[in-house]
């Protein structure tokens, strides 16, 4: 593997793909110790980890529907003595 036209580049980066090497060795090993030699998650799809109506981004999704843009309009446009009055109120 030739990066670099000076060759004492190439020997650190030759090492230093050997070192990742080895580290990825290692890790798998300990992996293998901890969970197993079959324990793989290759057939886990995390999509389906849990149900969509859930998931946060879901469950706040009604702040953008299309009726409420005017409210959000006003509240913005409001003066600012309006808006810590609405946000004490609401609090």
């Amino acid at each position: 593997m030739a990066l670099s036209h000076d060759p004492a580049v190439n020997a650190k980066l030759e090492e230093l793909v050997a070192r990742d090497a080895e580290f990825g060795a290692r890790a798998e090993l300990r992996v293998t110790a901890k969970y197993g030699k079959d324990a793989s998650m290759e057939d886990y799809h995390f999509s389906k980890s849990f149900a969509r109506e859930s998931q946060a981004s879901q469950q706040i999704d009604w702040v953008h529907q299309g009726w409420l843009r005017p409210v959000r309009f006003a509240y913005r446009h409001a003066p600012r003595w309006v808006r810590f009055a609405i946000k004490k109120a609401a609090s």
